[in-house]
């Protein structure tokens, strides 16, 4: 495909570029003067139906996250998921008891700042166990959300709750639970003589080993931990001269080393037979599903439009959107992506194109993850930290993704690469609703987002474009 600028003189160039770049609207109106006659460009519009598939990556790595959640919750079409996560522990200031100092309680301070699920009742009853882990979290492992410890066999204490909607979720509350009274007292003894495993926090979980909060009742919701304000306490009594007791205690806190594992079973949903490992799945009732924990994500494949261009021999775009319409609706207690990001594949088309180097230096497509770009940016795509115009929009239940400055930037050869040519040949790109695919615990977690289902055909590229007149190529 011959481009308009490689036919025209630059001085025609510049005018045309101008007068586009003023007007990028319904191309019926879009502001040049055109005689009938003698015009010399022709506008035209395109809504072109991409193919998509659905496919799923499960190494997603959830090590070293912060995120503490543990719950369970059932959709139609997702089916269950179950969430419980593992965390070390992080010791405070040691100040040694006295030795007289009596044990009393071992409890933890515990609350949530999100769920996700259905809305629950004031008498629904949600229920996560605390278990001391039987094996060490490996601070050196890359843990993925399939990865799991072992527990000990009887829980640490239960977190029985009935969050309560009277007039907002109480997400505020701070619940006390009662610990196994066997294991705060062993910590105490070890914390009043001194012993070497309260030396650092090594030598503490290489003892301890570390918690697991697992969902241990049919729950309605996956609860996010409030990872910040959770507290471990070793309560004991020290004594004044005259024999008054006096209430003390040492504090615990989350330690940053941990890990989140996250499941679905997904028996007798639309998505029950998609695989892993990035392979293309086409369910049965022809939506296709979004996933944020799960790392399900929609793969669109551009090849409709290069098919057209190809027939062109000039061409100028002026306006290009992708278009998700009609997403599909789970009342409140299932709200869609708030926004959604796009990378391309890379030439395996295996994984999204992500490259931690040169984020601010480059426009090189491959170099850099593409995110498609709100136009009125006018800046060049991949130089941004996050992705703009992608907003649901809850009104007309849709998503339009800007994309005009990629596909202008890249026929007017800026995107081209000649190392890397399958970006054009190819032209498939990922849709995640995931804020950053490599590093999850440094964005939104499952746990904060949601899910999404929209129709195969409601997926398509809209484009506005203008072509020389016959007369004038």
């Amino acid at each position: 495909m011959n481009l308009l600028v490689k036919k025209f003189g630059p001085l025609t160039v510049i005018l045309l570029s101008a007068l586009i770049a003023i007007s990028c609207e319904d191309p019926g109106r879009i502001g040049l003067i055109i005689d009938g006659d003698n015009g010399v460009i022709s506008t035209h519009y395109q809504d072109i139906v991409l193919p998509t598939s659905v496919v799923q990556f499960d190494l997603r790595k959830t090590a070293e996250s912060k995120s503490i959640q543990a719950g369970q919750y059932l959709n139609p079409d997702f089916g269950l998921v179950t969430s419980n996560s593992y965390t070390q522990l992080r010791l405070s200031t040691i100040i040694v008891p006295e030795p007289t100092a009596e044990y009393t309680s071992f409890e933890v301070a515990i609350s949530f700042i999100s769920f996700i699920g259905e809305t629950p009742l004031n008498s629904e009853t949600q229920e996560i166990s605390l278990y001391q882990l039987a094996e060490e979290i490996d601070s050196t492992v890359s843990y993925t959300r399939l990865d799991q410890l072992a527990i000990n066999p009887t829980p640490l204490g239960v977190w029985e709750f009935a969050p309560k909607l009277n007039d907002t979720i109480q997400v505020d509350s701070v619940y006390i639970i009662a610990l196994d009274d066997v294991v705060g007292q062993d910590l105490f003894q070890k914390l009043m003589n001194e012993d070497p495993v309260f030396d650092n926090n090594g030598a503490f979980n290489a003892y301890f080993k570390g918690v697991a909060f697992v969902p241990t009742l049919d729950n309605t919701d996956i609860f996010q931990l409030d990872a910040d304000q959770m507290t471990f306490k070793i309560n004991y009594n020290e004594f004044n001269s005259d024999g008054t007791p006096i209430e003390r205690s040492y504090t615990m806190f989350i330690s940053t080393t941990g890990f989140y594992h996250l499941d679905s079973d997904r028996t007798g949903t639309p998505i029950s037979g998609i695989n892993p490992d990035n392979t293309d799945y086409f369910p049965p009732d022809d939506y296709r599903y979004l996933q944020y924990g799960t790392l399900m994500a929609l793969r669109a494949d551009l090849t409709p439009f290069y098919e057209l261009t190809d027939t062109l021999s000039n061409l100028i775009i002026n306006k290009a959107e992708v278009y998700l319409g009609g997403v599909k609706q789970y009342g409140n207690d299932f709200q869609p992506p708030s926004l959604l990001q796009v990378y391309f594949t890379d030439e395996t088309n295996e994984w999204p194109i992500v490259d931690d180097v040169g984020r601010f230096d480059t426009t090189q497509v491959g170099v850099r993850f593409i995110m498609l770009q709100d136009e009125a940016i006018q800046g060049r795509p991949g130089v941004y930290v996050a992705p703009q115009d992608t907003f649901y929009d809850a009104n007309d239940f849709n998503y339009r993704v800007n994309m005009s400055i990629f596909l202008q930037n890249l026929y007017s050869g800026n995107f081209h690469s000649e190392s890397e040519p399958f970006l054009e040949e190819k032209g498939q790109f990922f849709i995640f609703g995931e804020t950053n695919i490599l590093t999850p615990q440094r964005s939104t977690s499952h746990v904060l987002s949601t899910l999404m289902a929209v129709h195969k055909d409601s997926i398509r590229l809209r484009i506005h474009y203008t072509i020389p007149t016959e007369q004038n190529q």
